[in-house]
């Protein structure tokens, strides 16, 4: 289930939209009364009366749009900042195309029921309530054609409602394919035009296309047809109604305030084909989003803080033992990890539950499953117990699936500790191989797009200097180094094998000299707990 709409700080936008709604149907009553006052004979003062309160009707249903962007936004916000966390938690996070998907076409949709169509309803339902309370004062007859027309809308409406939302899901799966498949192409750019097949995957890329064509057009008649109801089936009410006043025999003062009101209510239910059509939208965009905002709400109950009240400063220089313990059939078959300060730890097993294994360690989700014996032991505390802003400081990791974050150079340099020296993380950078006079702006440099403008190997001097910035007790480390400048990688091979704390790595790193394996289950290894 999505989030409550009804919740706080949204609330007191929902009741002004009711009062909006209620004070627009009376500003129709008294407007419809008044017409048909001049309908008997024209007075300038009338006509005045008139005037006021169309102006005032105006402005009713233009704060009613405004406040329906405020409630759609704020709404929309909280739904994107839990799909964005959702892909940065997720151990497999979807591909770039299908987050960007996912956060314009799918909660685009949701915000389109909720302004041009929930909204409407919201405030369209007290109009029409106190329209047809005029209606029926004129002529009960009168009201009851208001009902036919209700009702007769409500038959077309639920017949289409099914339609739309099979198709409105066929185009998201169709739209979110089409997008992962553009991100992929566009990110293979280099490989694709070696390898001679430009023309090939943009052939590929229109193939998905033209699913999203089929199915846009698919969807289309649907809506088409919605709104043409939600037009053509007032008109008919119109003509209910002026038939029943012919036939009643009403004056003409009741005639032109009968038409007046059921003018109005014409307007409002003009809005529901485009109700039902975004509600359709909505609920095909509610069944992608809602399951990734549960996995996301599980991740945040998971990384809520726990009891404890230690500090990374606890940890900090202490360079005591370290512990690592996990549940052995998430990551292959590797026994607990005990380790002295000094001693440099090579991973040996299978390359994909190595890369699972560093990644996890390096972003404290070993404990994910609640169990208080699982995760980084450091100095007789568990790293986990801390927040992510703090735990950031005890284990320092550079590995070949990390990219710069968008932003200057400093602020990605100091991403681990943000008050550390400008000068200090520059000077260490540039000592593992970082070019500064080759950036037009030094550490002003302004990052996007994964690192660029810089070259894989600086991005590589950047993301290892920010590990070993003031030397963490764990340190993780893997094949990065190997994209390090020469004098860079020589560098940091000294600075590795005489670190204080725990050095954890993985792959072929020439030079290193590891004090012991840490292997899977079956393998030979000189280091078991």
């Amino acid at each position: 289930m999505l989030p409550q709409l009804y919740a706080p700080g949204r609330r007191k936008l929902l009741a002004q939209l009711v009062s909006l709604g209620i004070t627009a149907g009376l500003f129709s009553l008294a407007i419809g009364w008044l017409i048909g006052q001049l309908a008997g004979g024209f007075s300038l003062w009338l006509a005045l009366r008139v005037l006021v309160l169309v102006a005032g009707f105006f402005v009713a249903k233009f704060l009613e749009r405004v406040l329906a962007e405020k409630l759609g936004q704020n709404y929309v916000a909280e739904l994107r900042r839990g799909l964005v966390t959702h892909a940065l938690l997720s151990e497999r996070g979807p591909s770039a195309g299908i987050t960007i998907a996912r956060s314009t076409n799918d909660l685009s949709s949701i915000r389109n029921w909720i302004v041009q169509g929930l909204v409407p309803l919201i405030a369209g339902l007290p109009l029409l309530v106190v329209s047809g309370v005029g209606l029926f004062a004129l002529h009960p007859l009168l009201a009851a054609s208001l009902g036919l027309t209700l009702g007769l809308e409500a038959v077309f409406l639920f017949g289409l409602a099914g339609g739309t939302f099979a198709s409105a899901r066929t185009l998201r799966r169709h739209r979110g394919n089409l997008a992962a498949r553009i991100a992929d192409t566009v990110a293979a750019r280099t490989a694709i035009s070696a390898g001679g097949g430009v023309q090939r995957e943009v052939a590929r890329v229109q193939s998905s296309a033209q699913k999203v064509v089929d199915a846009s057009v698919h969807r289309a008649r649907y809506a088409a047809a919605l709104r043409s109801s939600a037009l053509a089936v007032p008109l008919l009410g119109t003509a209910l109604v002026v038939s029943v006043c012919q036939m009643l025999g009403l004056p003409r003062s009741a005639v032109a305030s009968a038409l007046t009101l059921m003018g109005i209510c014409a307007g409002s239910l003009g809005e529901w084909g485009k109700a039902v059509e975004y509600r359709q939208n909505y609920k095909a965009g509610r069944r992608i989003i809602a399951p990734l905002l549960a996995q996301e709400a599980q991740f945040s109950r998971a990384g809520t803080p726990p009891v404890s009240t230690r500090d990374a400063k606890e940890f900090m220089g202490q360079f005591s033992a370290v512990r690592i313990q996990f549940p052995v059939d998430d990551f292959g078959q590797f026994p607990v990890l005990r380790a002295q300060p000094g001693e440099r730890i090579h991973i040996v097993g299978a390359e994909r539950q190595r890369t699972r294994l560093l990644t996890a360690i390096a972003t404290g989700s070993l404990g994910n499953l609640g169990a208080s014996h699982y995760g980084v032991w450091v100095a007789e505390g568990r790293s986990e117990d801390l927040l992510p802003t703090t735990r950031r400081k005890v284990i320092g990791a550079a590995l070949e699936s990390m990219v710069p974050e968008r932003g200057t150079l400093a602020r990605a340099l100091r991403y681990r500790h943000p008050s550390a020296s400008v000068e200090k993380a520059l000077d260490l950078a540039t000592r593992c191989g970082l070019d500064l006079e080759a950036l037009p702006q030094r550490e002003a440099t302004r990052l996007r797009r994964g690192g660029e403008p810089l070259e894989p190997g600086q991005q590589a001097a950047l993301l290892v200097a920010r590990a070993l910035l003031r030397e963490p007790p764990v340190l993780v480390l893997d094949q990065i180094l190997t994209r390090l400048p020469h004098a860079g990688y020589q560098y940091v091979v000294q600075r590795v094998n005489n670190y204080p704390g725990v050095v954890i790595f993985s792959g072929a790193l020439p030079g290193i000299e590891a004090t012991s394996l840490w292997c899977e289950a079956g393998l030979p290894a000189n280091h078991q707990p």
